[in-house]
């Protein structure tokens, strides 16, 4: 006994222990997330004190410093909401306050939810700190980057000397004979490395192997392209969207093979020891501009298609269209070189003025190949040159060329570079755009038709809007990926694309409101579609399986597919609202100023859905009901959320509100079923036999093919008529829709009984008679003969 109490004693202890030292532990984590976060907001206000005093040189360590400080403070944000929401948990628990009238809760319960509170409020304020900190972080990196970008375009429009100045070409020179040599020891150096390794002609075997590996890939790959993708579509007819689809599987082609073989080279230069820190970038400017030929003339071979006028895109003649692309290939030609001679001039330390006339030279040789790609003469058809949009293009260009000459010659090199460069590189990714664009149009024309019936497909209105809405949702993506493209282009910090990026991804707090990510809105919408698309095929196989094959009429199935429906429609609602982020609970306020708002203004279309569902569940009428009420009479087509459809006799559409279907009077004919009653009514005259002319109507009646045998038909004596004798048959039909012509039928059949009966049909008589005429009436010239006093006429 005393050993087993000694353990227990022990037991508690150790728990005793263990509680102290993690209160302990947890306490001093707390003070010192609580210091980092002071001494955060400490080097935050130092730097922007620096950022007032416009101390820019240290540019690049604030902002470092920076995002450093705004990455621990977003990892103390979620460490402080996790605890937020333990909290929240352990009050849930311990369920609401009592009230002033409820009795008080226990001590313990009381002190409890007092310590929660008391953690609740210091974590509440650590994370207001945090917030502010994040969002000082943010605000000194945009300045940051605004006046990064400042500063390029204060030193692009700062002005140097002219390239004509023969200062510029004595010191151009002798920087190149520098350069020139420092390459030539770059490469002896590499030589004697080798040699004195004994592998010299391993490694000159090796990089020429690689050389003639990557070149003689071209023609392969070149025609395994063309033969497996551009060679099937030009088969079929030439659009606009294959136009685009085949220059882009030229492009593809000759693009292809120059990657893989840029890669290959680059590698065994690498593994040769040939490429060091020094010419790796001259060696990937070479690769790159490469590329950027290879593109370039894919593209101008598809789009000025000089061999083939059929798949031309450009609209212009053969003549012409070989111009172009010649053009078009010589301005990549020349950025390219202007990019391999910039990256070697800055590896070897070329002096400034080498550098200044590569740029001048480059600018100066793109933009007059620009302003002859944009003459008006080059794009002339049948002797007019294109309009619209092209046009204003062309004059742009033209007018741009001349400022990259006229700002090149007169010292602004910097500023000349930069617009021709970005003038190159715009219309480049444009172009991948355009191709790109055409690719995804096509094929989601091909996912419709293949998911679409044919008879849907053929229809030119379904058509028009789906190209209309894919075009819009194509065309968007692509200029939300353009757009950090371009930025980048003009001179905005890479990271500072990236912050804003990532607010658009996660989101971001205008005010006190948080405006939910770009990725939220994307999954939220796909979450909405997915579901109602799963709706719409569950519907889809109800009515074409289980349905289908029972024994459930059509107003039956109709509903359960509605009402199917209704609840796909408000099951991706939620799914969507909960995939934004937005908690379910908070609805409740939505609820209760919705409310106000039904007591309001939206009595009516409340009315109109409840007894939608009314409508639905209790099914007074249904789809293909032939219904009268006071808005008109026809066949309920469908029944929606707010109304329902009748398609007259006359196929005129009546849209009547729910709420009159339910509150007042509406005749059904095919309720229940479809049987009903047509009536004929006969008048004969009074010297027929009323017992052969009752045999007659039931004769008449029962050789009707869609009349049935029971309840069987027959005729009433309705009364003496002042003309006739009047009958009335009835009888019922399987079908009350096809009463119209029953009757008609049945009429033109008890016509042609009773005439080979010799029953006649009498009509109305009247004898009228003249007691005195006017004394006007002797003068008239066409007045008949006396004694003519009373006439009998027939009305």
């Amino acid at each position: 006994m005393a050993v087993t109490a000694m353990r227990r004693i022990s037991l508690a202890f150790l728990i005793i222990i263990s509680a102290l030292v993690f209160a302990a532990g947890y306490a001093h984590a707390q003070n010192e997330r609580a210091r980092e976060i002071e001494r955060a907001s400490e080097t935050i206000a130092d730097i922007r004190e620096s950022l007032d005093d416009d101390r820019l040189k240290n540019a690049d360590e604030y902002e470092t410093t920076l995002r450093e400080l705004r990455d621990g403070s977003r990892r103390r944000l979620s460490a402080i909401e996790r605890e937020l929401e333990a909290i929240r948990v352990q009050a849930d628990l311990l369920g609401p306050a009592p009230g002033e009238n409820d009795p008080p809760e226990s001590d313990i319960i009381a002190s409890e939810r007092s310590s929660l509170e008391s953690e609740r409020a210091r974590l509440n304020g650590e994370r207001t700190r945090v917030l502010a900190n994040i969002y000082e972080t943010g605000e000194l990196l945009t300045r940051l980057s605004g006046a990064r970008l400042g500063t390029l375009y204060r030193s692009l429009l700062e002005r140097g000397k002219s390239p004509l100045a023969p200062s510029v070409w004595g010191g151009a020179l002798g920087s190149a004979s520098e350069v020139a040599s420092r390459i030539g020891q770059y490469f002896s150096k590499w030589g004697d490395e080798k040699r004195s390794g004994g592998d010299y002609n391993f490694s000159v075997i090796i990089i020429v192997g690689a050389l003639v590996l990557s070149f003689l890939m071209f023609g392969p790959v070149n025609r395994w392209v063309m033969n497996t993708f551009a060679a099937r579509i030009e088969k079929s007819k030439p659009t606009p969207s294959r136009r685009i689809i085949v220059a882009g599987m030229k492009m593809a082609a000759r693009t292809v093979p120059g990657v893989i073989g840029g890669l290959i080279i680059i590698e065994t230069l690498r593994a040769q020891g040939l490429l060091t820190a020094e010419g790796i970038s001259a060696a990937r400017a070479f690769w790159i501009g490469v590329l950027s030929i290879l593109v370039v003339s894919g593209f101008t071979a598809g789009y000025f298609s000089p061999s083939s006028a059929d798949w031309r895109i450009a609209p212009i003649d053969e003549k012409r269209a070989r111009a172009a692309s010649h053009l078009a290939i010589a301005v990549a030609i020349i950025l390219s070189l202007k990019t391999l001679l910039s990256a070697i001039g800055v590896a070897a330390n070329a002096e400034t003025d080498l550098l200044w006339l590569i740029w001048a030279s480059g600018a100066i040789v793109i933009a007059v190949l620009v302003f002859a790609l944009c003459r008006s003469a080059l794009w002339r058809v049948d002797g007019e040159a294109a309009g619209g949009g092209w046009r204003l293009i062309r004059r742009f260009g033209r007018v741009l060329a001349i400022l990259i000459i006229a700002a090149a010659l007169v010292g602004y090199v910097r500023f000349a570079d930069f617009v021709a460069t970005r003038l190159c590189f715009v219309a480049l990714f444009i172009g991948l755009a355009w191709i790109l664009r055409a690719m995804l149009a096509e094929t989601a024309w091909h996912m419709r038709r293949s998911l679409l019936p044919a008879e849907k497909a053929k229809d030119d209105g379904v058509s028009e809007n789906f190209v209309f809405w894919s075009r819009l949702v194509i065309n968007t993506l692509l200029a939300m990926a353009l757009a950090p493209v371009f930025a980048i282009l003009f001179g905005v910090p890479r990271d500072a694309v990236a912050d804003i990026a990532g607010q658009a991804l996660f989101g971001f707090n205008i005010g006190g409101v948080h405006i939910p990510s770009v990725a939220k809105l994307f999954a939220a919408a796909i979450v909405f579609v997915v579901i109602m698309a799963i709706t719409r095929l569950v519907q889809s196989g109800l009515q074409k399986g289980p349905l289908a094959h029972s024994r459930a009429d059509i107003g039956v199935q109709n509903s359960l597919t509605t009402l199917l429906g209704y609840a796909g429609l408000v099951i991706a609602l939620f799914a969507s609202i909960s995939a934004l982020g937005i908690d379910l609970g908070n609805l409740a306020l939505i609820a209760g100023a919705l409310s106000v708002g039904i007591g309001f203004g939206l009595q009516s279309i409340v009315n109109n859905f409840v007894s939608g569902l009314i409508l639905l569940f209790e099914r007074p009428i249904k789809v293909g009901d032939w219904i009268v009420t006071t808005s008109g009479e026809g066949t309920v087509k469908k029944i929606s959320v707010r109304s329902t459809e009748v398609e007259t006799f006359d196929r005129s559409s009546i849209i009547i509100p729910n709420s009159e279907l339910i509150s007042s009077t509406v005749t059904n004919w095919t309720h229940k079923n479809k049987i009903g009653r047509v009536i004929v009514p006969v008048g004969v005259t009074y010297d027929a036999d009323p017992e052969q002319v009752r045999d007659i109507l039931l004769e008449c009646a029962k050789a009707h093919p869609l009349i049935v045998a029971y309840p069987e038909p027959y005729v009433t004596w309705m009364d003496f008529g002042q003309s006739s004798l009047d009958f009335e048959i009835r009888a019922y039909l399987n079908d009350i829709s096809k009463g119209l012509s029953v009757r008609t039928e049945l009429r033109f059949e008890i016509f042609k009984k009773l005439k080979e009966a010799g029953i006649e049909i009498p009509f109305p008589q009247r004898d009228v008679h003249i007691k005195s005429m006017p004394k006007e009436y002797d003068k008239l010239p066409d007045r008949r003969p006396e004694g003519d006093g009373e006439e009998g006429t027939d009305a």
